[in-house]
């Protein structure tokens, strides 16, 4: 990224001359990652472009800006983060200074935050190593809040679009309320408690929602050690779980292990998929399956 910097500092630059628009009069916005741009299609439509920073497919952890996209980030409006992903952390600062006028909005200022405590093997909270897990979009809740957020921000970019803008912010939230009443009713009408393994701790915020157990395999973000693979499979065997969840953005060789230790099965959960609410309830419909096998 250092190496790149330079470069990018005279894209930016010889860039600065560009329009503020694109595709017609449609506005261009920025997100992180591609939930968010669920948030602001769901609340400004076809008002705006948006532009998504990591990929479809790649992940957040080990994503650097290209070249092009800081060039392409000149005609950008409003740039919305999550405010707790590493590259936006040693990334925005920069762009800011190249960039004034363009708006940043931290997506995660006003949330219930989890912030990270030091892990032991015996505890399986899936919180980040001394840090605030950054998965604020894979809650119902804590996503009514950011849509807020966003809808105050697009009003004042385009105040002559308020009113719509407010209507559609009104349909998106008793949509999530709907959601959230039907995956509480799928969890909570399950005997028992419900405990479920997954490779990387992406829901740790939901988890808190629906009072469920995540056990990450993953530990402070490294592949768990031997002595920790054998309490994992020891824990499999006593909470009865019958699937372990793993993302393709990740390596998902412990989880096999695992997995064909206890001759169960393996499932894939995408955390960065486009439609958050849809992915929340398929996820549960998965789980709630694999608890009751």
């Amino acid at each position: 990224m250092r190496k790149l910097l330079p470069i990018l500092l005279v894209i930016f630059i010889s860039s600065c001359q560009q329009g503020s628009k694109t595709g017609g009069d449609k506005v261009t916005v920025t997100v992180s990652i591609l939930p968010q741009k669920y948030i602001i299609e769901r609340i400004a439509g076809d008002a705006v472009n948006v532009m998504v920073l990591v990929p479809d497919g790649s992940g957040p952890e080990t994503y650097e800006p290209t070249a092009r996209q800081m060039q392409e980030l000149n005609i950008s409006k409003i740039c919305f983060i999550t405010g707790l992903l590493d590259f936006e952390k040693s990334w925005i600062p920069k762009v800011s200074e190249i960039y004034p006028s363009l708006k940043v909005v931290n997506l995660s200022d006003g949330l219930n935050l989890i912030k990270g405590e030091e892990e032991h093997a015996e505890s399986h909270e899936g919180h980040h190593h001394g840090g605030i897990d950054p998965h604020i979009w894979l809650s119902i809740k804590e996503i009514k809040i950011q849509s807020k957020a966003v809808l105050t921000s697009m009003q004042t970019l385009m105040p002559e679009q308020k009113d719509k803008f407010n209507a559609n912010y009104n349909t998106l939230i008793s949509y999530l309320d709907s959601v959230d009443n039907i995956i509480n009713k799928k969890i909570s009408g399950n005997a028992g408690n419900i405990s479920y393994m997954i490779y990387h701790p992406s829901l740790t915020y939901f988890s808190r929602d629906y009072g469920i157990e995540q056990i990450p395999i993953e530990l402070e973000g490294k592949e768990p050690s031997p002595a920790y693979m054998r309490e994992l499979i020891d824990i499999a065997g006593k909470k009865q779980i019958t699937t372990i969840f793993y993302s393709q953005q990740f390596d998902k060789k412990s989880a096999e292990t695992i997995a064909n230790q206890l001759h169960i099965g393996l499932t894939k959960f995408n955390p960065l998929e486009y439609d958050v609410p849809a992915n929340l309830m398929d996820f549960t419909d998965k789980l709630v399956n694999s608890t009751n096998k």
